[in-house]
């Protein structure tokens, strides 16, 4: 016979094999002849059970180990209950019985320490009272148990915590049922009062369903009889179970899970009303994703209107934590399960729903369970796959949604060690270009559909501003060659990786060009002595043309190295000597040919203007840390050069 779980316990499979039911008939202690009678109900006999030895330990560690956590029990008696009700549902459809109300009732005592759950599902019978509620359903459970007994969570994520989580906060528990298909209203009555043992009784007078009163400790359990704090925990967890739950008569979940519905029946009102009432906050481009291949799959996602800070994402990066909740069949197995995404995705919000996913998962199994490896590639192609179809379909709706998240896309560049990804990662940029209008943003692939036909490199420049950039001497030089240049404007866009995957190789363009053999190894190494070697690995001269007197290179790459000097992981003029400087010299340019002749009749503001020429390519570089030094020079060199004669360097 099929049996998925009963309404207080399940059945444990490995594989896909249904593992034996361990049932001990002689476990039986005593048998009393004991008639008790009431109004309602007639119990007949009473036996009493001796718990066997795997099922006592399974409690103690569910007892002493969950205890932070003893709040689960109301989500597993409801899950229990509604899997009830659906093996109900099958029997009704089938023609078995008629059919009947379908509601779990949850009623709270706060008086005398009472939880009691009832449902009107299929029941159980005195084998399925012994199988669930008596015996753990695997062999070889002692052994592992005992392998395992410091690791509470590998216990709990092999057996599961169903009807025994009740165990945690309970001084007694008390069973009555009856299963459908019964000829008479007699079902059975399962008691437990602390001990290592219960006992069974026959009970007239009994509709079919389960009813489970727990009298709760005296303590932090007793918190369980307050309808609110109940109410808090079944928002949590089972908010969404297809059945209505009634807690002291007043139905508790009336919000559908929009993740079940046909996507067409959903409408904005709906998506905007669940995202607000569950996340706080208001939603663009809702996504719903469902799927039964190669795992069973249906899920609600949201892209927050919330502009993120870098201070937020600085710490949501820290904390990793992931917008999505997992639920299995509609029961919240983890809120923030940051193992259904890659971190660079972590700020979608929504539920991911799967019923191949086991109800009781515990952290390690969460991180090696192979259903959830599949779930996070579903969702992440998926997701990847939605944002360019969104880029084509609405560029403009698209761009506001970058300017609000490409941090997170420019992590997973970084980050991501699956290569795949990173392609898709880089079809989602966004940037500037030499080529449009400021504020208009284009993609790498539109850049490389533009490209001259000889042209092999992608180029780029970092600059806090487009006006900086435009003002650059390395702007310039590319610009002359009609070469379209892309903008980067933030730390996080000076990586290699983001253009990596586009073309071979890519290249900050720097200028290099023929000597001029008149003076110039004079003033070139003039140059070089006064500046030094610190400030000077190398130095070349060209005669392009430029605005700009000098530029500089350096061997190592400069978006790490002004990363560096940002961090302030290298001080002083330790930066220098890290980057190994080349200064390239236009000696095209008024300024060094005045400079030439000025290093010959006035040697020591000669001195000064080299000086602050090199500086001023340090600022153009982005590589000037400390400015004060160049402060003081710079008043000290137009104090001299205002003086007299000394002004005509100023012009050719």
């Amino acid at each position: 016979m099929w049996m998925s779980r009963h309404a207080l316990g399940r059945i444990i499979f490995c594989g896909s094999r249904r593992l034996a039911i361990a049932v001990n008939p002689l476990a039986v202690v005593r048998t009393s002849p004991d008639v008790h009678h009431n109004s309602r109900r007639f119990c007949v006999t009473a036996e009493r059970h001796e718990f066997q030895a795997e099922t006592r330990n399974l409690m103690d560690i569910v007892a002493k180990s969950l205890y932070s956590h003893s709040e689960v029990f109301i989500r597993e008696l409801i899950s229990n209950a509604s899997d009830a009700l659906e093996k109900r549902r099958c029997a009704e459809l089938s023609g078995q019985v008629t059919e009947g109300p379908s509601e779990i009732r949850i009623t709270t005592d706060e008086v005398n320490r009472l939880i009691t759950f009832e449902d009107t599902g299929i029941g159980m019978d005195r084998k399925d009272l012994l199988e669930c509620l008596g015996t753990i359903a695997k062999s070889g459970s002692k052994e592992f148990m005992e392998e395992n007994k410091n690791n509470a969570e590998a216990v709990i994520g092999q057996f599961g915590v169903g009807f025994y989580s009740a165990f945690m906060v309970a001084d007694s528990v008390v069973v009555t049922t009856r299963k459908i298909g019964t000829d008479n209203d007699q079902g059975l009555k399962w008691t437990w009062n602390g001990g290592n043992s219960y006992e069974m009784s026959s009970e007239k007078g009994l509709p079919t369903g389960c009813r489970i009163e727990i009298h709760l400790k005296a303590g932090d359990s007793a918190e369980y009889a307050n309808p609110e704090r109940v109410k808090e925990i079944i928002d949590k967890y089972s908010y969404f179970v297809a059945t209505p739950i009634l807690l002291n008569g007043e139905r508790i979940n009336s919000l559908n899970a929009l993740w079940t519905m046909n996507p067409k029946d959903v409408t904005k009102e709906m998506h905007e009303s669940f995202f607000i009432f569950f996340f706080d906050d208001l939603v663009i481009s809702p996504h719903l994703l469902q799927t039964d291949t190669p795992v069973s799959l249906r899920s609600v996602m949201y892209i927050p209107q919330h502009r993120y800070t870098m201070l937020e994402y600085a710490a949501k990066s820290q904390n990793r934590d992931c917008g999505l909740s997992l639920y299995a069949r509609r029961v919240l197995i983890k809120p923030n399960a940051g193992e259904l995404l890659p971190n660079f995705l972590h700020f979608i919000m929504g539920i991911v729903d799967s019923e191949d996913v086991p109800l009781n998962l515990s952290r390690e199994m969460l991180q090696n369970n192979p259903v959830l490896r599949k779930i996070r590639k579903i969702l992440t192609d998926k997701v990847l796959g939605f944002f360019q179809s969104e880029m084509k379909k609405d560029y403009e709706k698209y761009t506001e949604f970058y300017k609000r998240y490409s941090i997170f896309f420019k992590e997973g560049i970084v980050t991501e060690v699956d290569h795949s990804y990173k392609e898709e990662i880089a079809k989602l940029l966004l940037f500037e270009s030499s080529n449009l209008k400021p504020g208009v943003l284009t993609n790498l692939t539109e850049y490389c559909n533009r490209m001259q036909e000889d042209q092999k490199e992608i180029y780029y420049m970092f600059s806090p501003s487009r006006s900086l950039a435009e003002s650059s001497p390395y702007y310039e030089l590319i610009q002359s060659q009609n070469k379209e240049v892309i903008f980067l404007y933030e730390p996080a866009d000076e990586v290699e990786s983001v253009v990596h995957f586009f073309l071979n190789y890519l290249v900050e363009q720097f200028v290099s060009g023929q000597f001029r053999d008149t003076d110039k190894k004079e003033l070139l190494d003039w140059i070089k002595t006064t500046l030094g070697s610190v400030k000077v690995s190398d130095i070349t001269g060209n005669h392009r043309p430029s605005e700009h007197p000098v530029m500089l290179t350096i061997k190592h790459e400069m978006g790490a190295a002004r990363h560096l000097l940002r961090t302030g992981e290298i001080k002083d003029m330790e930066h220098l000597v890290f980057l190994q400087p080349c200064l390239h010299v236009n000696l095209s340019h008024p300024l060094i040919k005045s400079l030439y002749q000025m290093k010959r009749t006035d040697k020591s503001t000669a001195e000064l203007l080299i000086s602050q020429i090199y500086d001023n390519a340090l600022i153009t570089s982005g590589l000037l840390k400390d400015t004060s030094a160049m402060v003081q020079r710079l008043n000290k060199l137009l104090t001299q050069l205002s003086a007299g004669d000394k002004s005509t360097i100023l012009t050719p």
